[in-house]
C-alpha cells in the first residue's frame, strides 16, 4: 500500500512538471500589435465615464439632491444615451418614484457632479418611469 501511494504520488509530480514547462518560443509568444477599433483612443476614452459608476449619483438643482441616477436608457439602433432613470421624491427609498430625464436636461459640472436645471417639483409631477415599457 505504501509504494502504491509513492508511485501516484511520483505520477502526480510528473504531469504537474509537465505542465509547467514554458511554451514552446515561436510566433505565437510574440505580443501582437494593438491597434484600436474606430475612434476608441486614450483620449477618447479619458473622457467617457462606466453606466455603472453613473448608478447611485445624485443630481443636484444648485447645491440641493433632488433625485439619484437608477439606470441609464441606450437607443439600440444608435447606441447614444436617451435618457437617465432618476429616482425622486421619498424619503430613504419609501415613497420614491422613478422618473425618466432627457439627457440634455442633466449636465456634468466639475468632479463629476451632476445637475439639472429641472426643479424637484418638476420632477415628482412628471409621469413615472415604467421599466415595462421597454421592449
Amino acid at each position: 500500500m505504501k509504494i502504491r501511494s509513492i508511485v501516484i504520488f511520483a505520477m502526480l509530480c510528473g504531469i504537474s512538471l509537465a505542465n509547467a514547462q514554458p511554451a514552446p518560443t515561436g510566433a505565437s509568444s510574440q505580443p501582437s500589435a494593438v491597434t484600436p477599433i474606430g475612434n476608441l483612443d486614450d483620449a477618447a476614452l479619458a473622457g467617457s465615464a462606466r453606466a455603472s459608476k453613473l448608478m447611485g449619483s445624485k443630481v443636484y438643482k444648485g447645491d440641493t439632491s433632488i433625485g439619484q441616477i437608477e439606470d441609464v436608457l441606450v437607443t439600440l439602433d444608435h447606441a447614444t444615451v436617451t435618457a437617465v432613470i432618476l429616482s425622486v421624491g421619498g424619503f430613504l427609498g419609501i415613497g420614491n418614484k422613478l422618473v425618466a430625464v432627457p439627457v440634455t436636461q442633466i449636465k456634468v459640472g466639475s468632479e463629476a457632479k451632476f445637475t439639472t436645471d429641472l426643479t424637484r417639483e418638476q420632477l415628482t409631477n412628471a409621469p413615472a418611469f415604467d421599466f415595462a415599457a421597454l421592449k
